[in-house]
């Protein structure tokens, strides 16, 4: 008998194989654009938890990095613009949306299962946004960033114009600059129990931001999952490299209010000024006369330190916004060759009606319709008492929380225990207790049971009563 043939048999057998290493592949590529498009996702709520958005189409690039076209993201707080008829007055526009994949294309390989990347573990994040543009005046960083321009990525662009509270892409053109695409980059890394995050606002030649900030984890985590978890903020940078903004915004402020350039600088340092004010921080003349020179001149200008007490991300926010956080760092301004420590002191906050409009204009309001000369803030002379005005005594505020009082035994930082507390009425504290986040106030009486505390809030204040009971330690501030 001869040989039966396999060849009918193999045919058939090599398609299904053929077909299914075509559907394995086609599974696998489904899964990555899966964990690729939950990427995107989880990276844009990362960048912006506070404001809805949208993504265009996303895909992949060579080295498995995620690309995301036409980023919207919508805010949520309404701007100035809000109300006209200016075409995206409420949106920031990316051109793209790059995420890094950690690993390359094994980071897909590795959490193929997981396509919520509920489970994944990474040591670095990076999110970068290109082509940025708005019309709304709020940087991307929703206020991370500080005092920035969103456009400009310069500190307080615009303070001191009577005419502007903001810059928008086209004026920084008709300043006579050559703004490149701006840019906007977070990037994480994580290293035991510490995070650190850098955030970068660029727009080539014009100016660069650079913030760095470190925290340290209350428990192990995802990186992410990082914005979820309660962290403490162990120090913070801002690092500006002017690339001819500064000189720009200064003639082009001075030839639309007509005043000479020197006298526009002076109005813009008296602006920045009164904006601490509102704060309730004052800055030592040393940091004042070197922010003068950077606000003349341009070039290089870093503002940083560590905390003597960490920030609590749950009170991170109030703390930005009362100006208590400024008061609990160990500062120093670097300009030049120069390295400053800085000295903020704390005084009652004192509002300044903008209303959207110009901090300067703000200002001339409020001295009675008379343009602010000189080099220093003053309160108006409408706040003062007449005798003290007829008397011409030299106009500077007296508060309560800037009267002399007895000086601690202890430097900012120490612990403090119960006892330790009716010697220090009148200071700024951080106060530790069982059933709520630590939190930052003034210190206002104290009694056998009870302590009285007053802490700032946008807008006033607020006063809390805590027990002995309650009461875990504090920790000296001011």
């Amino acid at each position: 008998m001869g040989r039966k043939s396999t060849t009918g048999a193999r045919g058939p057998r090599m398609r299904w194989i053929l077909l299914a290493g075509v559907v394995a592949i086609g599974a696998a590529g489904w899964l990555a654009h899966a964990q690729a498009k939950q990427l995107a996702a989880r990276s844009l709520a990362h960048a912006f938890p506070s404001g809805d958005s949208r993504i265009g189409h996303t895909w992949f690039d060579a080295n498995g990095d995620v690309v995301a076209s036409d980023v919207v993201v919508y805010l949520s707080t309404p701007t100035a613009l809000a109300d006209s008829d200016a075409p995206d007055a409420n949106t920031l526009r990316f051109e793209r949306m790059r995420v890094r994949a950690p690993e390359g294309w094994m980071f897909y390989a590795r959490n193929l299962i997981d396509m919520k990347l509920e489970k994944a573990q990474i040591a670095e994040w990076s999110i970068a946004f290109e082509g940025f543009t708005s019309r709304a005046g709020i940087d991307p960083s929703l206020g991370t960033l500080g005092p920035i321009g969103a456009m400009s990525a310069s500190p307080f662009e615009s303070e001191g114009c009577a005419r502007h509270a903001y810059f928008m892409r086209e004026e920084l053109g008709n300043m006579g600059l050559k703004p490149g695409q701006t840019d906007f980059e977070v990037t994480l890394r994580e290293d035991g129990n510490r995070v650190a995050t850098r955030i970068v606002l660029s727009t080539p030649a014009v100016s660069r931001l650079q913030y760095d900030r470190v925290e340290t984890l209350a428990s192990p985590t995802s990186l992410l999952q990082v914005d979820k978890a309660a962290t403490s903020t162990v120090s913070e940078r801002w690092d500006v490299s002017d690339q001819g903004f500064v000189k720009a915004r200064n003639t082009a402020c001075a030839r639309q209010d007509g005043v000479d350039e020197a006298t526009f600088v002076a109005r813009h340092v008296m602006s920045v000024q009164r904006l601490l004010e509102t704060r309730g921080l004052l800055a030592d003349d040393a940091t004042i006369a070197a922010y003068r020179d950077f606000a003349t001149n341009g070039g290089q200008l870093a503002f940083g330190g560590t905390y003597a007490t960490a920030l609590h991300s749950s009170e991170r926010g109030q703390a930005r916004a009362n100006g208590s956080a400024l008061l609990r760092m160990d500062a120093k301004l670097e300009h030049g060759s120069q390295t400053n420590d800085v000295r903020f002191s704390g005084t009652a906050p004192r509002a300044l009606d903008t209303a959207g409009g110009a901090t300067f204009a703000a200002m001339t309001k409020e001295n009675g319709g008379a343009t602010p000369v000189g080099g220093s803030v003053s309160t108006p002379k409408s706040a003062i008492p007449a005798s003290t005005v007829a008397a011409g005594t030299p106009v500077r505020p007296q508060y309560a929380s800037s009267l002399p009082s007895a000086a601690p035994a202890m430097a900012p930082g120490g612990r403090l225990e119960w006892d330790d507390l009716p010697a220090l009425q009148g200071h700024l504290v951080q106060v530790f207790t069982m059933h709520n986040a630590p939190r930052t106030a003034t210190l206002i009486s104290v009694d056998a049971n009870e302590a009285h505390v007053r802490a700032r809030m946008p807008g006033g204040h607020a006063d809390y009563r805590i027990s002995r009971e309650a009461f875990l330690r504090a920790t000296l501030i001011q």
